[in-house]
């Protein structure tokens, strides 16, 4: 369960910012240990409550206040805590670490739950996300000042004045940028960050719906304004920007294939039910059909960029349990829809059915082995996993009012930046309630889950050892 380690924090001052608001460096102190944040619940989408795993509570409840004295013993925090029924549950032997939301100060944590590092401004962290290398995270923590952007790096952080709440953060492939996304004047804003949470230019866009894809291992940036693409090649300039097309709203954030120029979309020009797959080279403006989907879509690109997991309205009634073949560009042949949930295989369209429920969320494991999918029931929602061995249930769940509020709704928006995949694949983390109280579980694939913090969302780093390499 929560442990706590004493490590020194230094204060890495960043350049000052504009006059928008981002620059004001503040002190980071010394953290001894994980305070409790008491989270009001709101009621969200996911009603039923969590029925697979039994209700466990932290052996040693985290202290409400932080004190500058050495860490109490156990004994000493919890001297009613001796009954059996209060030891903790079996650690999970899972690597990886993990940022926690929901907290007071931005939590860095191993996967039992034990604090790794932490930063105490003043306030709850939220919006935690991890670079691509897996080496820093950035947090937004509001204030009645307006709030900071913290970065935490090994033993580094860096504190910086937000220029307006962000509630959305996405890391350039390459790490030296941070698209943030705030209210703003029209909807919606982009401002574009440095690795230390400062602003990089006064520049910002302003629209109303806005979804985002950074180029896998660069800095270019494709932006999807209401239902208009739009490429960005220098994320310092964000007034040149170069259209890729209006292909309508029928999805939400395109999705670029590691290693290529090319991203995928969903083309709904006509404004029918029926839109069609579209890959596109954001250079030469090329495109190649992936064939038919009906409705909402959702989408994902496998690591190997072999694979896209798209969830969608499915095949027509009509024809349900038909495979037709059409030509798309080229003279090369597409598949119709096979399911709500299905995967495509990029390089001859053929599909595989995964599932004919829609996803509300879907995610490769990181060595592209798996996919874990989060669908809705009658009451609640179910963890499912799709690999070698077929798809099966993991457990049952009621999302976090944070986790269904701010990510389950624009899923398809953060299925590029958080992971909930363990760096090895062999778990998943969420955000659940289990007898009103929120908490952080960790899940393994071939075992039970444990409850390992409190908080109301965290997400794995993309490496085991906080290593500064892209992931392979």
């Amino acid at each position: 369960m929560l442990g706590v380690e004493r490590r020194r924090l230094r204060v890495v001052c960043s350049a000052p910012g504009s006059a928008g608001g981002s620059g004001t460096v503040e002190l980071v102190r010394r953290s001894l240990r994980l305070p409790v944040i008491a989270i009001g619940l709101i009621v969200g989408f996911v009603a039923a409550a969590c029925t697979s795993v039994p209700s466990e509570k932290l052996s040693v409840p985290l202290p409400t206040t932080t004190v500058e004295s050495e860490p109490a013993s156990v004994a000493e925090v919890d001297s009613e805590s001796t009954d059996e029924s209060a030891s903790p549950p079996d650690t999970p032997a899972v690597a990886g670490e993990l940022a926690i939301g929901g907290l007071e100060g931005v939590v860095v944590a191993d996967a039992s739950g034990a604090v790794v590092r932490s930063t105490f401004p003043s306030g709850v962290a939220t919006q935690p996300t991890w670079s691509r290398a897996g080496d820093r995270a950035i947090s937004f923590v509001p204030s009645a000042t307006g709030g900071s952007v913290v970065v935490s790096v090994g033993d580094e952080a860096f504190v910086v004045g937000a220029r307006r709440p962000y509630f959305f953060f996405s890391w350039s492939g390459d790490g030296a940028y941070v698209a943030a996304l705030g209210p703003g004047p029209r909807g919606t804003s982009l401002d574009i960050l440095t690795p230390e949470g400062a602003l990089a230019t006064d520049e910002t866009i302003d629209t109303r719906s806005f979804y985002l894809a950074w180029e896998p291992g660069g800095d270019d940036l494709v932006v999807h304004l209401n239902d208009e693409l739009f490429l960005l090649r220098n994320p310092r300039d964000l007034k040149t920007r170069e259209s890729l097309g209006t292909p309508g709203q029928s999805f939400l954030a395109p999705v670029w294939i590691p290693e290529t120029r090319d991203i995928v979309i969903v083309d709904d020009g006509d404004d029918s039910d029926e839109g069609r797959l579209t890959r596109l080279d954001v250079d030469d403006r090329s495109e190649e059909d992936l064939g038919p989907v009906r409705g909402g879509v959702g989408m994902t690109v496998s690591p190997d960029a072999t694979r896209l997991f798209a969830t969608h309205g499915g095949p027509d009634s009509e024809r349900r349990d038909e495979i037709e073949i059409s030509v798309g560009s080229a003279g090369r042949s597409v598949q119709e829809p096979r399911a709500a949930s299905e995967v495509i295989v990029l390089e001859t369209g053929d599909r595989t059915a995964v599932s004919d429920q829609r996803s509300i969320w879907a995610e490769w494991a990181p060595d592209g082995s798996a996919l874990a999918l989060l669908q809705p029931m009658s009451q609640g929602a179910r963890w499912l996993i799709a690999d070698e061995r077929g798809l099966r249930e993991l457990g049952t769940m009621q999302a976090t009012p944070t986790f269904a509020r701010d990510y389950l709704f624009f899923s398809w928006q953060y299925v590029e930046s958080p992971r909930i995949w363990a760096p090895d694949a062999d778990a998943i983390v969420y955000a659940a309630v289990e007898a009103g109280i929120p908490g952080i579980y960790v899940h393994e694939l071939d075992g039970e889950r444990v409850r390992v913090s409190d908080g109301d969302v965290a997400f794995f780093a993309p490496r085991p050892d906080g290593g500064t390499s892209s992931p392979a």
